[in-house]
C-alpha cells in the first residue's frame, strides 16, 4: 500500500511572536538595571563595618586615585580645576544629593585632607566619603 504523496509544502515558521517576547525581554532588563556611573580610574576603596549606605546615583561623584589623578564627572582633572568646577556646582551639589568622595585606601591621609579641604573651601556642605562594607 502506497501513500499519496502531494506537493511538498515548505515549513512556515512566523517569527513575529518570538520578536514580541525578545523586545518584552529587552525592555524588563533595561529598566530593571540600574545604572551607575563608573570611573576611569581604577579606586580600591577602603572597607568599613559600621557605614552607612548611601546610593550613588543621580550624585556627583569625584574620584581620586592611588597616585592622586583625579576625574569628576567622568573627565581627568587637576586641583586647580577641580576647584572652580566644584565653586561653580556649589549650589547644585548642596541642594541635591551631595557629592561623593571616593579615594583609593592607600592615597596618604594628608593628601585626603587636603581634598577635603578643596572641597570645603568651594561651598559644598553636602559630600559623603565612599568606603565598601567589609564581611566578618
Amino acid at each position: 500500500m502506497q501513500l499519496s504523496q502531494g506537493p511538498r509544502r515548505r515549513p512556515n515558521v512566523n517569527i513575529t511572536s518570538l520578536i514580541d517576547v525578545l523586545f518584552l525581554l529587552l525592555t524588563f532588563f533595561l529598566l530593571t538595571t540600574s545604572f551607575m556611573e563608573q570611573s576611569a580610574l581604577k579606586v580600591d576603596l577602603p572597607s568599613t563595618q559600621h557605614g552607612d549606605p548611601a546610593s550613588q546615583e543621580l550624585r556627583h561623584i569625584l574620584n581620586v586615585a592611588a597616585d592622586g589623578r583625579m576625574t569628576y564627572g567622568g573627565i581627568n582633572i587637576g586641583r586647580p580645576e577641580l576647584v572652580s568646577q566644584l565653586s561653580e556646582a556649589a549650589d547644585e551639589i548642596n541642594s541635591g544629593r551631595g557629592l561623593v568622595l571616593r579615594a583609593d585606601k592607600v592615597l596618604p591621609y594628608g593628601d585626603v585632607m587636603t581634598i577635603l579641604d578643596l572641597i570645603k573651601g568651594s561651598g559644598i556642605q553636602r559630600f559623603v566619603i565612599a568606603s565598601v562594607e567589609s564581611v566578618n
